[in-house]
This record gives structure tokens, sequence and C-alpha cells, in this order.
């Protein structure tokens, strides 16, 4: 089991991309806001991970100057994509390897925050087994769609279908109404056997109930269906005690385990500034359906 935290930097919103017997781990670092610049770390084992590598700085984005937040990473023929947030937009940037260096794609976002009517931040990709990539993003609502990646293009196929609607509509609430504690933010997708498994944070990171709850669904753009008992049995990870933030997180899979790496923070993180620390759990299963995993002290095995 790997140690918490689980690099030394402070860093929060983590991403780990699989690339064959590697990983790659991409995240927003620094302390509470005006990031300028994102960093990977590389791990065979998901224990022990390199020196962060410089791969994107913000001043190398034409329209991009602050807040750069929350990145993700794909490999599609040979090329890697890079999605990030910068001044609440989304932009991609593309490379030959995943350590960098990367440059924008587009010369501008991918995804405009004039575009939606929430928050367009929060990134994540799935790559299928057939190939297919899909893109998923929001705060107040989660969008995805498919997505057809080259190292000059980035377009998307088909509709964009929203995927929180569905959780609204499970929960007996109308479609287009906000409650984070039913959706916030920080989606991620992952296919576990034959289905997809869609995570996401719920409530605001400064509250003490910030956690991660999650639905299942046969199709990777859904529907996705939480299971039956929402108050019990929809909470994959919650803080407790004095380990607060447990949120913005992803899931990967290590020798036939799963994993979720996610960011936590003290209780004064947000008014010192001291950010964040990644951290890793084991994921139960406690049945086909139910998950959980429980948040460790920092350094307990």
């Amino acid at each position: 089991m790997m140690k918490n935290p689980v690099i030394k930097e402070k860093a929060g919103d983590p991403y780990i991309m699989k690339d064959q017997d590697k990983y790659y781990l991409v995240a927003t670092g620094g302390g509470k806001e005006n990031v300028t610049e994102f960093v990977c770390w590389q791990s065979s084992d998901l224990a022990d991970w390199s020196e962060p590598i410089s791969i994107l700085k913000l001043s190398e984005v034409s329209w991009a100057k602050t807040n750069g937040w929350a990145p993700c990473m794909v490999e599609v023929d040979g090329y890697y994509y890079f999605a990030f947030c910068a001044d609440q937009q989304i932009g991609i940037a593309v490379c030959n390897q995943p350590m960098g260096r990367f440059h924008d794609l587009l010369g501008k976002p991918l995804i405009a925050k004039e575009d939606y009517d929430f928050q367009t931040i929060d990134p994540v990709f799935l790559k299928d087994d057939d190939g297919k990539i899909y893109f998923a993003f929001g705060q107040g609502r989660c969008m995805i769609s498919e997505i057809n990646l080259t190292p000059t293009s980035a377009e998307f196929v088909g509709e964009m279908i929203c995927l929180s609607e569905m959780l609204y509509l499970q929960s007996s609430h109308m479609r287009d109404q906000f409650d984070i504690s039913i959706y916030n933010e920080a989606p991620d997708l992952i296919k576990i056997g034959e289905k997809y498994l869609f995570s996401w944070s719920v409530y605001d990171v400064l509250d003490y109930r910030y956690g991660i709850r999650y639905a299942w669904s046969k199709y990777p753009m859904g529907p996705y269906y939480m299971p039956i008992d929402f108050e019990r049995d929809n909470i994959l990870m919650q803080g407790h005690h004095d380990i607060t933030g447990c949120g913005h997180a992803c899931i990967t899979e290590y020798r036939g385990e799963y994993y979720i790496f996610y960011g936590r923070h003290s209780k004064n993180w947000w008014a010192e500034g001291i950010g964040r620390d990644i951290c890793c759990e084991k994921i139960i299963f406690e049945d086909e359906y139910h998950l959980k995993a429980i948040p460790r002290a920092i350094s307990e095995d």
C-alpha cells in the first residue's frame, strides 16, 4: 500500500494516465490559486514517483494567463494530448511523449467559458477498448462527448450529452437545478470489466462533507445509475475527523486492483494558502456495484 501523501510536493486535482507499464500523474500544483505551470510525475508502481518535470507553462499559451487547474492526459496513436484549465476555460496541448514539452494545439480554448452557463473546468478523458476517446468536463453540470484527436486538430463527434442531468432525475430533482450535494465538479471515468464507472465530487471543497459519489453504466456516455440508496451506498469517499477536502479524484488500475488518487487539505488550507496533499487509497468492492475507500492518516501504510 502506498504511503500518504504519495508525492512530496503540494498539489491537488490529480489525474493518472496509464501508458503501457508506466503511470503519469498530472495535477494542479502549488498553493490555492494562480497556478501558471503544469508538471508531470512518473511511476511504475504508483508508490515511487519521479521528481516533477515541467511540461507546459501558461506563458506558452497565447490565450491563457492564470488559474492553471485540473489537467488530464490521454495517448492516441503515439501522441499525447494534455487537457487543462486556464482562466475558467479548457485548452488542449499535444506532444509526442508524455513528459513533454507540450504545445498548445488550437491557439484558442477547446471550450470557452461563454460556451456554457456553468463553469467550463475539470476536463477528463476516457479511452475505450475500441480506441474511441470520450471527453467530459464541468462544474455545476457535467457534459460528455466523443472527441477526435490528431496532432493538428481536436473535434467533438456527435452531440454533447449532460451526464449530471441523469443524476438529478434519479434523485427526483429538476434537471436544470443545481444542487452540489448531487453533483458539483471533477468528473472521472474509467471502464471496469464490462461496465463504466463515473465518479465526481459533491459539496464545496471547503465543506467538511466534500467527497466523492459514483454511478455505473453499460455505455461510456450513459445513462449512468447510482446505487439505489443514495444517502448511504453512493458515497465512495468522504473526509473524517481532521482529514478534510477529500475529493477531485481519479481511479486507476494496478495489478488487478483499483486505487483512487485524490487531493485533501487541512481545515485552514484556504486561509493559510499552504496547498493540498495528493493521497491514495485502495478501493474496496463491497459487491458488484458498491464501492468504498477510507482516507488514511498521513504516512500511514
